[in-house]
């Protein structure tokens, strides 16, 4: 009898198997959800309402209102990266100081590096400073992440075209733009472009296009360019219009009040419809 209590060894403790595990672990998180889902939906329901609330002031021009909305979104998601930049927008809209504005664009792109709209926005700001080497860093950044952002496409254009001297690299990014949008200024920087590369057939199909559009003072001062600067450096990509500088009207485009932060926002790391 001893011998067999020797040998008798004590009994383990028993762990639940695997399966047992799985179906605690899926109650838990059925439990967690039903207690917490209903706060999470609410949140999100406060912010689409001060966001679409912010949006409409913008639109209307009451920028102090737009501020205390963005704000109020901030206090209850301080990640919210479409506030930021629809603050920046509205300082800017209202005249606040500028280095404001380019502090809240770049806490929105700290929160959401994947914002194309805020690095677009500070492309345009130093394009408005001359300050071409950011401009072009920041626009090149924008289509690194929305390769088909138009408006930081048009801006590149005009950078290479008449900073660079990069007509071909210009045309490149025009005609990008040109298959969302006819407008006849693009057609005028294409004509500017095709002239500086030395491609004066196609620079002549742009005077006519314009004329077609009814746009007959855009045409008259393509002819005029194309006739005071008759010595085009043939070197491609190195051409030059020789001190041309960009038409009333035309380079970067401003920024608009109609969804300044974009449709798609991006929650908890995933991208929501507002």
């Amino acid at each position: 009898m001893l011998q067999k209590l020797i040998h008798h060894k004590p009994p383990r403790l028993l762990l639940p198997n695997n399966d047992i595990l799985k179906r605690r672990s899926f109650y838990f998180f059925i439990v967690l959800f039903y207690f917490y889902a209903p706060l999470v939906h609410a949140q999100l329901d406060v912010i689409k309402e001060a966001y679409n609330r912010a949006i409409l002031a913008y639109n209307q021009q009451q920028y102090d209102q737009a501020t205390k909305y963005y704000q109020q979104i901030l206090k209850a998601y301080p990640n919210f990266a479409p506030a930021y930049n629809g603050l920046a927008l509205t300082n800017q809209a209202a005249g606040g100081d500028e280095d404001k504005t380019i502090e809240y664009l770049k806490t929105a792109i700290s929160y959401d590096p994947k914002m194309s709209q805020a690095y677009d926005n500070l492309g345009r700001i130093y394009y408005g400073r001359q300050d071409m080497d950011h401009a072009e860093e920041y626009f090149e950044k924008a289509l690194s992440v929305d390769p088909h952002l138009s408006s930081a496409q048009l801006s590149l254009a005009w950078i290479n075209l008449l900073v660079r001297s990069k007509p071909l690299t210009a045309l490149k990014y025009f005609k990008m733009v040109l298959s969302v949008t006819q407008d006849p200024k693009i057609f005028f920087g294409m004509g500017e472009a095709y002239f500086a590369s030395n491609q004066r057939v196609e620079a002549l199909d742009m005077i006519t296009k314009l004329r077609e559009l009814g746009q007959d003072e855009m045409a008259s001062r393509l002819e005029k360019t194309m006739d005071e600067h008759s010595n085009v450096n043939t070197q491609g990509d190195a051409g030059a219009l020789g001190g041309s500088s960009t038409p009333g009207g035309l380079g970067p485009i401003s920024p608009t009040p109609d969804q300044p932060t974009g449709t798609k926002v991006r929650l908890r790391g995933k991208l929501a419809d507002f």
